[in-house]
């Protein structure tokens, strides 16, 4: 510690917050006055151009200044080609004569000073100094790690492993969540059932077990996956791997006109796209910035996931490829990599129309390898799952109560179908209902991807928050009567329309992904990429091109499936 304060002329405390070693002698630096009086030691270019640099200096004044010197480092970078942050000082500060002979001088010279160059350099300045700092030797579960990193950060095999483990998180989301989300489900009905003991039968009996406890309890269902993806992003963070994904995908982002600085934010937005976007800021290349911010919420959300894991357990075969591979999990996968590969592509039609400049440098130290903090994991885990569900809580409990409405009213004349049943009411009612005449006006335009009605009104939802779509079908088919609104998946398989044909398929199924995967279907989206670009167009132009690219996704892929089916 003392090496690195006396080479940087700041103080250096060890700290370990896990078992707090260090803590209270930091916070005694912190109190003390006389703390941080360390001779200041400025960065140094390589011997030749600090030479070139204070011959330079002398012209101007016979006395040295750190000032002056800035502001010449800041010129040359103008020359080399770079453009400076807004606010910082350069060639404009001086006269025209200081100008001319500034030009001649870095001519002269012959070297450039670009921002790749000095991150270069103050990467290995900073490796010399922590090599001088360092004592001993290595450890054998360091050279252990080592030899990992030579897998994990290669071109071909770094790819091949960062897919490797996406498969087991999502092998793992589907094996690991069964048995949790079953209590969660059979909780949900218990509460349904005990409630409606004390309630007459009724609209508001109708309203509080199929509006309120079954179409919140549908998205309720879901949380011990997003729970689990959440678990295993924060592992990945904390042993240090994320940060060797992005050093990995820089080479393969740089192919689509994007560096690894974009990484970071895109990852985070597996769990929701408004972090994602915020933390676009970054990114000091503004062309960067905002194609990230395009982007971003074409890759698969928490959002989404409750969509995804419905349609496909409902849909998709239960069973392994080759004895091993669930393949509900391959799809999962699947649709993750389709939002990575779609953003890299969009990225690269931005780059190539709106932003054509080039990237910025992506140079970035690797962390150490850390063993994660269970207490760590367990409060990112709960932050983040309570602003899930308190962001969508209040939007779920707003829609399901007015769906409940506009799907029970207005009410059917039982006298006029006397022959039939219960379950035939229900499904009249839904029908002849607000929510009904709202689905079926929609569906010239919902046909030709292969939606029906109550897809249509669950598409309608669902653009305030995609989750939302989950409750919209519990509370729909709730209502219709041919399941229990709890058990969603069994009445969308046995869903069947007028002429008796089942409405669920693989082939509509998959439409359905496809829609929920590209479509911008998120307020608190639109309303940050607004705030972030300070535009209006931004956000209209992200909203109007995803729901163009999903509709035509989905038609292209129905149509195409239709004609060999």
């Amino acid at each position: 510690m003392d090496s690195l304060s006396r080479e940087f002329g700041i103080l250096f405390q060890y700290v370990n917050p896990k078992n707090g070693d260090g803590v209270q002698e930091l916070k005694d630096l912190i109190f003390s006055p006389n703390s941080f009086r360390l001779p200041i030691r400025s960065f140094s270019w390589d011997p030749e151009r600090e030479k070139f640099l204070n011959g330079l200096l002398k012209s101007f004044s016979s006395e040295y200044s750190d000032s002056l010197k800035f502001v010449l480092i800041n010129s040359f970078k103008e020359l080399s080609g770079e453009v400076l942050q807004k606010g910082l000082p350069g060639l404009s500060l001086f006269p025209q004569n200081s100008r001319k002979f500034i030009r001649e001088e870095f001519d002269r010279f012959g070297k450039r000073f670009t921002y790749l160059e000095e991150l270069t350099q103050k990467s290995i300045y900073i490796k010399k100094v922590l090599g001088n700092a360092i004592v001993g030797n290595p450890i054998p579960s360091e050279r252990i790690l080592s030899k990992a990193d030579k897998i994990l950060l290669h071109p071909f095999w770094g790819v091949v492993s960062f897919l490797g483990i996406m498969t087991l998180v999502f092998q793992t989301l589907f094996t690991w969540s069964e048995i949790p989300m079953n209590w969660i489900e059979l909780t949900v009905q218990s509460v349904g059932s005990f409630v409606g003991r004390f309630l007459d039968e009724g609209p508001l009996r109708s309203l509080i077990q199929e509006g309120i406890i079954g179409g919140v309890g549908a998205v309720l269902v879901f949380i011990p996956q997003i729970s689990l993806l959440f678990l295993f992003i924060g592992i990945l963070e904390e042993t240090g791997y994320i940060a060797r994904a992005s050093f990995v995908m820089d080479r393969f982002m740089g192919k689509f006109g994007l560096s690894g600085k974009s990484f970071i934010p895109l990852l985070s937005s597996a769990a929701c796209a408004v972090p994602a976007i915020m933390g676009a800021r970054t990114i000091e290349n503004k062309s960067d910035r905002i194609t990230t911010i395009l982007v971003a919420p074409l890759l698969t959300c928490s959002a989404r996931y409750p969509v995804y894991i419905l349609v496909i357990g409902a849909i998709f075969p239960a069973g392994n490829l080759w004895g091993i591979f669930n393949i509900q999990a391959l799809t999962m996968l699947g649709l993750f990599l389709l939002g990575m590969i779609s953003s890299m592509l969009a990225a690269l039609v931005f780059k190539k129309t709106f932003f054509k400049s080039d990237s910025s440098y992506f140079l970035m130290e690797l962390p150490a390898y850390n063993t994660p903090s269970i207490k760590s994991l367990a409060l990112t885990v709960f932050k983040k799952l309570k602003a899930f569900l308190s962001t969508a809580g209040q939007i779920i409990l707003f829609i399901s109560i007015l769906l409940w409405f506009l799907a029970n009213y207005p009410r059917v004349d039982s006298s006029l179908y006397p022959n039939a049943g219960d379950a035939e009411l229900k499904k009249i009612q839904i029908r002849e209902s607000y929510a009904g005449s709202a689905g079926k006006f929609m569906e010239p335009v919902l046909k030709p991807i292969g939606f029906d009605w109550k897809m249509g009104i669950g598409i309608i939802t669902s653009f305030a928050a995609r989750e939302i779509m989950v409750s919209t079908l519990s509370i729909i088919y709730g209502v219709g009567g041919e399941e229990s609104d709890d058990d969603l998946k069994e009445a969308i398989r046995k869903d069947k329309d007028e002429d008796g044909k089942t409405v669920w398929g693989l082939k509509n199924s998959v439409s359905l992904l496809l829609f929920f995967a590209f479509a911008c279907q998120c307020m608190s989206t639109i309303a940050v990429v607004k705030k972030e670009t300070n535009s209006v167009f931004w956000p209209s132009f992200l909203f109007t091109y995803m729901t163009i690219l999903a509709y035509s996704a989905s038609f292209s892929v129905f149509q195409i499936w239709s004609l060999f089916s």
